[in-house]
C-alpha cells in the first residue's frame, strides 16, 4: 500500500471516514430523539499492527427520517482533537458538501455547491493556494460518506452477487474516480454473521498498485461495521496511511483509557 497523499479519496472517508458511511440513522448506537440528533464512534487503528490512533465521534442531524447534516470530530490518543468535518445532505443523497480540516497540517478537503455548480476543493497546508476543480452529479455517483448510502441503495444487487460500478468524487484528489463494488464473502462481527463487500478502482492495471477498500455490514440493518483500506488522518511525515475503523457496539479499553469521548450525543 502506497502513504501517498495522492491517494486519500479512497477514504470515503469514504470514510472518514471515510469513508465513515451512513444515512438514515444505520449507524446511530445512542439517540437523543428530542433534538433529532443521532450519535456513535468508530475506533481507528493501523492496518498493520493494529495500534490505536483515534476515536471519530459521529453526530447526525435529522429532520424526520432524512438526514440533513452530520459532524465528526476526530479525538486522538492524547484526547484532543485533531480533525473535524462537516457534511451537509441538502442537495444530493449520495453527494454531499462538506470540508474537512486538519489544523495540525493546515489541510482542508471538500466539497460546495453554489448556484448549481458542483465544485471540489482543497488545500494541502496553511500557506498552500486553495486547489478546485468542477464536476457534474452523474447518476450512480457519490462522495466522502454518501457512499454508505450508494451501497444501501445497491444492497439488494451486491448481496445477489453482481458487480455495481460507480463514480466517486474525490476531492482529495481533484478527480472523479471510476469505482466497483461487490460482495466478496461473509465473516462474523461481535458473534453474529456479517456480509464483506470490496470497492475498488474501475481502471486497467490501476488494482496492481492500490489494495481495495474493504466494508463488513449487517445483512439485516444494512449498518457498516468495520471499513478496511487508506485513511484521511496523517502520520508523523504529514501522509495517509491504510487502517481499519471499527464501529462497535462498546468502547474499547484502548480508546477509553486514550481519552476518547463517550458515544452519546453531546
Amino acid at each position: 500500500m502506497h502513504n501517498n497523499k495522492a491517494l486519500r479519496p479512497l477514504a470515503f472517508v469514504l470514510a472518514s471516514s471515510v469513508l465513515v458511511f451512513t444515512a438514515t440513522g444505520v449507524l446511530a448506537q445512542n439517540s437523543d430523539q428530542s433534538n433529532d440528533t443521532r450519535c456513535f464512534n468508530g475506533y481507528g487503528y493501523t492496518l498493520d499492527g493494529g495500534e490505536y490512533r483515534y476515536t471519530e465521534h459521529h453526530e447526525q442531524h435529522f429532520a424526520g427520517d432524512t438526514l440533513r447534516s452530520w459532524d465528526v470530530t476526530y479525538v486522538g490518543t492524547n484526547g484532543d482533537t485533531i480533525a473535524t468535518k462537516h457534511l451537509e445532505f441538502a442537495d444530493s443523497e449520495t453527494v454531499p458538501t462538506y470540508k474537512l480540516e486538519i489544523p495540525a497540517d493546515g489541510y482542508v478537503e471538500g466539497i460546495r455547491h453554489d448556484n448549481g455548480r458542483w465544485t471540489m476543493f482543497r488545500r494541502e497546508s496553511a500557506n498552500a493556494d486553495e486547489q478546485t476543480k468542477n464536476f457534474t452529479i452523474e447518476p450512480p455517483m457519490a462522495a466522502d460518506s454518501g457512499f454508505d448510502r450508494l451501497v444501501r441503495q445497491h444492497f439488494d444487487e451486491l448481496t445477489a452477487g453482481q458487480t455495481v460500478p460507480f463514480k466517486f468524487a474525490a476531492a482529495g484528489r481533484q478527480a472523479v474516480i471510476k469505482l466497483r463494488a461487490k460482495q466478496t464473502g461473509t465473516t462474523t462481527f461481535e458473534g453474529k454473521q456479517a456480509l464483506v463487500f470490496d470497492a475498488e478502482l474501475d481502471m486497467f492495471l490501476v488494482n496492481f498498485f492500490v489494495d481495495s477498500l474493504k466494508l463488513t455490514y449487517d445483512p439485516d440493518t444494512k449498518r457498516l461495521l468495520e471499513y478496511e483500506g487508506i485513511g484521511n488522518m496523517h502520520n508523523d511525515a504529514s501522509e495517509v496511511y491504510p487502517v481499519r475503523v471499527t464501529y462497535a457496539q462498546q468502547m474499547p479499553q484502548i480508546a477509553r483509557q486514550q481519552g476518547a469521548p463517550a458515544a452519546d450525543c453531546n
